[in-house]
């Protein structure tokens, strides 16, 4: 049976290779982002039983009143450009988050 030791030169430029790889996960750093907004977000406007969704795409106006039953997993079919979800904070879905996402 033949057996193949490792050489001390051979190591250490495994290691060299390798180490880099070692520190690929940075805790810190600076990120710089080109570019510009084209379009503010939607206005919202919490009403009796309904929240109004007041938006811009492309330069048009849109509004849309949504009821408060309806927001769970809601997507707007207009020009408005956003879509809905709630997570409920509590077992009897009288208390919830929504999350808004523009598009």
């Amino acid at each position: 049976m033949k057996t193949v030791s490792l050489k001390h030169p051979t190591f250490l430029s495994v290691l060299l290779l390798v180490f880099p790889l070692f520190n690929a996960y940075a805790s810190g750093g600076v990120i710089h982002f080109q570019g510009s907004i084209v379009e503010d977000g939607c206005d919202l406007m919490n009403q009796e039983q309904s929240v109004k969704f007041s938006c811009q795409k492309n330069g048009k106006p849109s509004v849309q009143t949504v009821a408060f039953n309806k927001l769970n997993n809601f997507t707007s079919g207009s020009d408005a450009p956003f879509s809905t979800k709630m997570h409920y904070l509590d077992t009897q879905h009288k208390l919830a988050v929504v999350e808004v996402t523009y598009r």
